[in-house]
């Protein structure tokens, strides 16, 4: 006891005065640290005690609790002040822990009270994840313990930005979705129920400048020579200029990388060349950060695959829609062998069929050439369209004789004759009554029978008929049959 009243002496001589010889040397009761927080703008750290139940105590002394040491770091000269503002506190970079000690007129210290700590807090960001992750130490007090923590976020002036409430166990939180080249500051606070009881001090940071796109849309994809080309625009506001293809993988259900290429200006371009264009593909672009993730992407979208089929004297074409529920418009383009001409437009269906017939004199190639194109009319003029790849049917010499028909009735039926997907080289049709009589006779392929034998409408019933053609291959043609003309 005499030598703590020594180190006292040594340490706090401002309080002793005059002979202590005869003085007790009881100690006093210890004093119970009940709360120490952190000043979140300052770094202070505040600690507040319950007085010693002992009578004669006339001051407390702050430690720091180092382990095996306790250095004290001052003095409070009044038995009836029980908080301590330590303002050279460590707390701002990294947690301290705090002891109390009374002191009694005749010097006696007091057993060391309850220890409590600071809690710390740091603050990490990632810009690879757009994200920054704070953590701290453990909050510990079992004379008020506490039933929630909340981490405050502000603006390095203290704007308020947000508040989230966590577990009292927590000591981590990711915050994202923050905005680039700015200041966020974080704070913890624990409450017990009644109010805030500690808080940590505050961390800030300050976010990368690398600026995502708003936005990334796939704008077209042509199909040209085999491969393909995807245009694609994006928010100009970005800093990013790296942009990559994702191609969907239906076996391993994945997105694979296509291509990688340099954006600028909005707009960026995907070439590949070796592309599969005999099969849907399903691509989407997409922004690529610093760190070589995707900071954005578009919606799918899709090659459209073109497919055309003879079905008789008619040609069928089917194709799927670039664009999941988009609202774009078709075109159906034809060569014939004088380049790609326009021949029906603002389709909204993804069927589309016309006559062999109504061609097939225009044909001068071997081959009839198809291709669609689809645009968005919500899109700004010049906006890039998506273009099928180039369907090919080889002429075929197809003929289809009907069997009934109705004239003078107005219902497009009103004419019998052979449909040709091709234009015959010598044509010669006639029709007969039953008994043989020569009703009609042509040498135009595009002539028919009206049903009239001089100028007479021929009663309903059961006719002959007969051609004899030449075909562009060269090869004769002779059939006959009969045709019924409907009441």
């Amino acid at each position: 006891m005499k030598l703590l009243k020594f180190i006292a002496m040594l340490i706090f001589p401002f309080i002793f005065c005059g002979n202590v010889t005869g003085q007790d040397e009881t100690q006093p009761l210890s004093p119970i640290l009940e709360t120490v927080t952190v000043d979140p703008a300052t770094g202070f750290a505040t600690l507040r005690w319950t007085q010693s139940p002992s009578p004669d105590v006339g001051s407390y002394v702050v430690y720091i609790d180092e382990g095996v040491t306790a250095p004290a770091i001052d003095t409070v000269r009044s038995p009836f002040i029980t908080e301590y503002t330590h303002t050279a506190s460590a707390a701002r970079y990294r947690s301290v822990t705090y002891v109390v000690a009374a002191i009694d007129s005749s010097l006696n210290v007091s057993p060391l009270s309850n220890s409590l700590s600071t809690v710390w807090l740091s603050a990490v960001n990632d810009a690879c994840t757009g994200s920054i992750t704070v953590t701290w130490t453990t909050y510990v007090n079992q004379r008020h313990p506490a039933i929630s923590q909340v981490i405050h976020i502000t603006s390095v002036s203290g704007s308020f930005i947000s508040d989230n409430v966590l577990t009292p166990s927590g000591t981590s939180f990711t915050f994202t979705g923050y905005d680039p080249d700015t200041d966020y500051c974080f704070t913890v606070t624990a409450n017990d129920g009644s109010g805030a009881i500690s808080s940590s001090n505050r961390a800030c940071v300050t976010t990368g400048s690398e600026v995502a796109p708003a936005w990334v849309r796939i704008d077209a994809i042509e199909v040209e020579g085999g491969g393909i080309t995807v245009s694609a625009g994006y928010d100009q506001a970005t800093t990013i200029e790296t942009y990559r293809l994702l191609r969907y993988n239906p076996v391993s259900d994945s997105w694979e990388q296509a291509l990688i290429v340099t954006g600028s200006y909005g707009r960026v371009i995907f070439e590949a060349p070796s592309e599969d264009t005999t099969i849907i593909n399903l691509y989407m672009a997409a922004a690529v950060n610093g760190c070589g993730a995707n900071a954005a992407l578009s919606e799918p979208a899709r090659n459209m695959l073109l497919e055309a089929v003879f079905t008789g004297i008619s040609v069928d074409l089917r194709w799927n829609r670039p664009v999941q529920g988009g609202s774009e418009l078709y075109t159906v383009w034809r060569d014939t062998g004088e380049g790609m001409q326009e021949v029906a437009s603002d389709l909204n269906d993804t069927i589309w069929s016309e006559e062999y017939a109504t061609f097939a004199g225009e044909m001068s190639a071997p081959a009839v050439i198809y291709r669609i194109t689809a645009s968005d009319p919500s899109m700004p003029t010049g906006t890039p369209i998506h273009r099928s790849q180039a369907a090919i049917l080889e002429a075929t010499e197809n003929i289809y004789m009907p069997n009934a028909f109705t004239p003078g009735s107005g219902d497009g039926n009103e004419l019998f004759r052979p449909e040709f997907s091709f234009i015959p080289g010598e044509y010669d049709f006639r029709v007969y009554s039953r008994n043989g009589r020569l009703l009609f006779r042509t040498s135009d392929p595009g002539d028919g029978w009206d049903g009239k034998y001089n100028g007479t409408p021929m009663p309903s019933g059961v006719y002959l008929w007969s051609f004899r053609i030449v075909t562009p291959s060269g090869r004769t043609e002779m059939r006959n049959g009969t045709v019924t003309i409907l009441p």
